[in-house]
């Protein structure tokens, strides 16, 4: 939805330029794609590929001798999944087919959440923050985002659909199972433990006389109900404090909300790089984190990129980074929420400036270069690993082992 994934992917283009490498993009969805991989490869030294969500990790390729491999083990090119969603969702994308690959993780929960599900002999990380859409404040009019939309840019999903989902395809004794857990996640909204509800099922189990702590497959399917639930719930509460107000909601799924007679504009739907200039022109933007609290969501990086405010819920990372991150984060509370909105709109300009000195806090510390290089060294640890015996190693150092199975 919204291009994001591609469209992310190709905002790195300036990042690996500065770096001194080009970016292709390959998208198989056109016809010549296939021609234009092979042409590069015979042609180009490939320092590394990579995808969003293993996206054509599992590729294959037949060699000269007739045996069918995989593709970019074959051509010994290391494959990178950037992975920015919980490893609850499609599953078989965060299972790296060997060690050419590597998975990395924009959340240090999702990389935690991994590891506890049997990882593969891959290279896994945490991409480091880093802001995204890198602009030049002389290029932004401060006075015209005075005067701009506070900006919601989310797609929605109704809570109480997917507990019918539930109600009606489950056996009675999950259901209840389910909707037990979710109350919980529900009436603990203003915390931190929706950030690990694996945690919270197995225990829930545990105390009822099951040990699930060895069937993964059932612990992940409670894992993504009540991961999707908690969003639902999330996103929806925002949705419905910000009604009252002259703010603008972006995104798809939105039906379980009435807007009818509100100040709040609902838009249907939406483009990633189209919103680059919307949040250029806005007052800031309001997000949510994936029920996560040690990372900055892409919408806060994208915000810190161009400038701009982002009002979001209260997170460890923004503690322990900003001194004043009181006043851009919300609690999960309808009532707090729409406190800090109403405080915005009655301040536009103090929470301009605001949205800049946090900005200009953060790109002090982080550039994207670091995100470029991050990739370049994973890179090269996966050729160090999968490579040959490094020349000059010492003679009593034998490598690589066989004998070592991942």
């Amino acid at each position: 939805m919204n291009d994001a994934l591609a469209a992310a992917g190709r905002a790195h283009r300036a990042i690996f330029a500065n770096l001194g490498h080009d970016l292709i993009e390959l998208n198989f969805g056109k016809p010549e794609t296939q021609e234009l991989l092979n042409r590069t490869i015979r042609q180009q030294q490939v320092v590394f590929a990579y995808s969003a969500v293993g996206i054509g990790a599992d590729m294959r390729g037949t060699t000269p001798e007739g045996n069918e491999v995989n593709f970019w083990e074959g051509n010994r090119i290391p494959f990178i999944s950037l992975t920015g969603d919980s490893p609850a969702y499609f599953f078989d994308r965060h299972v790296l087919p060997g060690p050419w690959h590597a998975g990395l993780y924009w959340y240090p929960e999702h990389l935690e959440l991994r590891r506890r599900f049997k990882p593969t002999q891959a290279i896994y990380g945490t991409i480091p923050p880093f802001p995204m859409d890198l602009t030049d404040k002389r290029e932004i009019d401060f006075r015209k985002k005075e005067q701009g939309k506070l900006l919601f840019l989310k797609n929605g999903n109704d809570p109480e659909k997917l507990v019918n989902s539930w109600r009606e395809s489950m056996p009675p004794e999950t259901f209840v199972m389910l909707a037990e857990l979710a109350s919980e996640l529900a009436n603990s909204i203003a915390t931190d433990i929706g950030c690990d509800i694996d945690a919270i099922v197995t225990a829930y189990f545990a105390n009822r006389g099951w040990d699930i702590s060895e069937h993964l497959i059932f612990r992940l399917f409670f894992v993504a109900q009540l991961d999707d639930y908690l969003r639902r719930i999330k996103s929806t509460l925002i949705a419905n404090a910000l009604t009252d107000f002259p703010v603008e909601i972006h995104g798809f799924n939105w039906e379980h909300v009435d807007f009818s007679g509100k100040r709040a504009v609902y838009i249907p739907g939406g483009d990633y790089t189209q919103s680059r200039t919307e949040i250029i022109e806005s007052l800031g933007l309001i997000d949510m984190s994936p029920n996560t609290e040690r990372a900055p969501h892409d919408r806060v990086l994208r915000a810190f990129g161009l400038c701009t405010l982002c009002i979001t819920n209260e997170q460890r990372f923004f503690k322990e980074q900003f001194e004043n991150s009181e006043r851009f984060c919300y609690r999960f509370d309808k009532d707090h929420l729409r406190e800090k909105v109403a405080d915005v709109l009655a301040h536009p300009k103090q929470y301009v400036e605001l949205g800049l000195d946090v900005c200009e806090q953060f790109r002090k510390r982080r550039r994207p270069e670091d995100f470029g290089q991050y990739m370049l060294d994973t890179a090269a640890l996966i050729r160090l690993a999968c490579g040959p015996r490094p020349e000059g190693a010492q003679n009593f150092f034998i490598w690589p082992p066989t004998k070592l199975r991942g």
